[in-house]
């Protein structure tokens, strides 16, 4: 943990302890500033910046004061582009037939997805089950009669003593199929199931790049948990996943991810899974090592794998990962540009390039880099007079009240 705070100091040492030059005076009230480098330009072309890490902690937490200038100190119109991927599910209700049980084996049932041929890659089993971890085979049959493995083995838990809904849903292979066998495999005791449901799921990639921090394995974790924490020093930088690596050949785990504002009070943004797996006929193990969350802001993340009575995996390695954004501009040839940011109390700016720029062309923009934070040297505080100076109004205050209550008492001795 310590060479992780300390790299994090470093960091942000070097944003603040950066060289100091002078804006433009209509960019007063902007405290940092970094030069924009570009390869030259011989005509008008769209380009694009990433934010580094320590802009997070200086700007507004929306980005808000985020601004583009030209050499000529002229406000120049930009996009807050990211790619944050998104999962759609279409469900559709299922009707379920031969609901049976093989003592030693399995719970087995079918599916029908309905007449109308259409696409599905997905089901999902509901059950009153609360606290399990089981495996589960999907079949797909045209004709009821020959049946086709999609899934061999995928897993499917809740732990709800934890607080962790877990995930009941398989993908497999698109198929048109109008059958489903549902093989759960667990053979001490019939499997519940309530009903099931399928979907086509579409699924956008999100855009993501690793934290430069090194969350760090906690040694005071509770019985039969592993916990890593980690301290950003950035209140404001998005976290939308964290990626594991591990040494051990075969493993699955309930992952649950908590952020704090101070280290002490803790909330909960995201939960999952981590597996590595062989499937008995498959020659590549089937793997998931990262857990997707909505995305949430905070200086303080934790960690936490429910190793229940298995002892720790083996090797593990824990990643904080957040999509990035990036500034997109229109470069002018001859020209120089800054970003600049560190501004409390401006709105966000609205510019007509966002809706005249096609994402394609967002995404095929030159990349360009940022140099080293500036600091404003004629910077003035955008705050009133009284935010900047808070002892000063409250001593006043102070005053006022004294002589108030001196002229009453006063005026309380001449009236007797």
């Amino acid at each position: 943990m310590k060479r992780a705070l300390l790299a994090i100091f470093f960091l942000c040492a070097l944003a603040a302890l950066g060289a100091k030059a002078q804006l433009p005076a209509a960019w007063q009230n902007w405290q940092h500033s970094r030069p924009i480098a570009l390869e030259p330009a011989s005509e008008p072309r769209l380009v694009r910046v990433v934010l580094p890490m320590a802009v997070y902690g200086q700007a507004q937490a929306s980005l808000a004061d985020v601004r583009v200038i030209d050499d000529a100190g002229n406000e120049v119109p930009h996009v807050l582009y990211a790619r944050p991927g998104q999962k759609t599910r279409e469900w559709r209700s299922a009707r379920l037939s031969e609901v049976g049980f093989v003592p030693g084996r399995y719970t087995t049932l079918v599916v029908d997805t309905g007449e109308d041929d259409v696409l599905h890659n997905s089901v999902e089993i509901e059950t009153d089950e609360k606290d399990f971890m089981v495996w589960v085979e999907i079949a797909a049959s045209d004709d009821r009669k020959s049946w086709r493995i999609v899934r061999e083995r995928a897993p499917i838990y809740r732990f709800e003593k934890d607080g962790l809904e877990g995930a009941q849903t398989i993908s497999y292979p698109e198929t048109r199929s109008r059958w489903l066998r549902v093989r759960i495999l667990e053979g001490e005791e019939q499997f519940p199931v309530r009903a099931c449901r399928t979907a086509l799921e579409l699924v956008e990639e999100a855009e993501r790049t690793l934290l430069p921090v090194n969350p760090e394995l906690q040694p005071d974790a509770p019985a039969q948990e592993s916990r890593w924490e980690v301290d950003l020093g950035v209140a404001h930088m998005p976290v939308s996943a964290v990626r594991f690596e591990a040494a051990q050949a075969e493993f699955h785990r309930a992952v649950r991810v908590s952020v704090s504002e101070d280290g002490k009070s803790w909330q909960r943004v995201g939960s999952g899974a981590i597996y590595r797996y062989r499937e008995p006929r498959g020659d590549q193990p089937r793997s998931s090592l990262q857990v997707e969350f909505r995305e949430a802001r905070g200086r303080y993340w934790r960690v936490t794998i429910f190793n229940r009575n298995d002892v720790p995996i083996e090797g593990l390695r824990v990643q904080l990962a957040g999509t990035p954004r990036h500034v997109v501009f229109r470069q002018q040839p001859g020209r120089t540009y800054q970003l600049l940011y560190g501004n409390s109390r401006v709105k966000a700016p609205e510019y007509e390039l966002a809706r005249l720029t096609a994402r394609e062309e967002l995404e095929a923009a030159f990349s360009g880099s940022l140099g080293e934070a500036e600091i404003n040297s004629a910077y003035v505080s955008p705050e009133p007079w009284t935010e900047q100076h808070p002892v000063v109004l409250w001593v006043a205050l102070g005053i006022a009240v004294a002589v108030l209550g001196w002229l009453a008492l006063r005026s309380l001795r001449t009236q007797q």
